[in-house]
């Protein structure tokens, strides 16, 4: 490199030399590039007046703008420039046009899918939340259910024990062995001959024998025909709750020989089928006991 120059290198140059001589080729500046440039801002201060084209041209050659060849503009070839430069400026608008609405269009529907998007995880967010608060609200459920039987179970089973003490006195003062239904006497339905100590006569019922669990060893034991039979209201001694479902029916076990008008149910519903085949044979009151076993006992048969 020689002494005395200036070491200009590409990353030290700018455009701006680049775009005066563009502009100042074949003249002061190009008469194209002006229109290109002033059209429009020309147009918005002149409103919708004529244009004066000879002035035009004359200020024109004044400052220097010509056309390509580098000679000075006619009126005519003034005209035709201003009308394809007017063309190439709508055009390039509608180009521009065109564009924007299709970064719009691109920009609404990237809005869109991103909504979309959105929408479809907020509702499986929704569906999650849902889904979660039935089994929530299922478990609830199920664990106040659970509590409510422990609670029920808690509290019945002093009741539970005391009526099994009773009913194991009861068997073993009639003659039956405890949680078998076998008895150590063979009693008649003819009443017994009564005893010496005066205790009251025992009877046992003609019914037929299903061993348990089917029907219970309770619907066997002998009772006190002398009792009054239990009615519908009356007071269970042995939890203290009300029978509900009607009174003890002729010719089948008393609700005495019972804590749980459940139990009594599936027993005597289980040997009024074992003797009618059809509720026509029955009794109005053997069709109510029937009726309500069915809606209660599940698997009754």
């Amino acid at each position: 490199m020689c002494e005395g120059r200036i070491d200009v290198t590409a990353a030290t140059l700018g455009f701006d030399g680049a775009l005066e001589a563009l502009q100042n080729s074949n003249g002061a500046m190009s008469l194209q590039l002006w229109m290109e440039l002033n059209r429009d801002a020309l147009l918005e201060k002149w409103g919708r007046r004529r244009l004066n084209w000879q002035a035009l041209c004359r200020w024109f050659e004044e400052v220097g703008l010509t056309n390509r060849n580098g000679t000075f503009a006619s009126v005519a070839c003034a005209k035709v420039m201003w009308n394809r430069v007017g063309k190439k400026l709508e055009a390039r608008r509608a180009q521009h046009e065109i564009e924007r609405a299709e970064e719009e269009a691109l920009a609404a529907k990237r809005a869109a899918e991103r909504a979309a998007a959105f929408e479809a995880a907020r509702a499986v967010r929704d569906e999650a939340a849902a889904t979660d608060a039935i089994l929530r609200r299922r478990m609830e459920r199920a664990d106040r259910a659970a509590a409510s039987k422990r609670r029920q179970a808690a509290e019945e089973e002093p009741y539970r024990r005391e009526a099994g003490e009773r009913l194991r006195a009861r068997q073993e003062a009639n003659g039956l062995i405890p949680e078998t239904g076998t008895t150590t006497r063979q009693p008649t339905p003819a009443a017994e001959p009564a005893r010496a100590n005066d205790q009251a006569t025992l009877v046992t019922l003609d019914l037929p024998y299903y061993p348990p669990p089917y029907v219970s060893a309770r619907a066997y034991l002998p009772h006190d025909p002398s009792l009054p039979p239990v009615k519908e209201g009356d007071i269970c001694k042995a939890t203290g709750a009300r029978w509900e479902i009607g009174g003890d029916l002729p010719g089948y076990p008393s609700k005495r020989n019972y804590e749980y008008e459940k139990d009594w149910l599936r027993d005597v519903g289980r040997l009024l089928r074992a003797k009618h085949p059809t509720n026509l044979t029955m009794t109005r009151e053997e069709k109510y006991v029937m009726q309500t076993a069915k809606s209660r006992i599940p698997n009754l048969y």
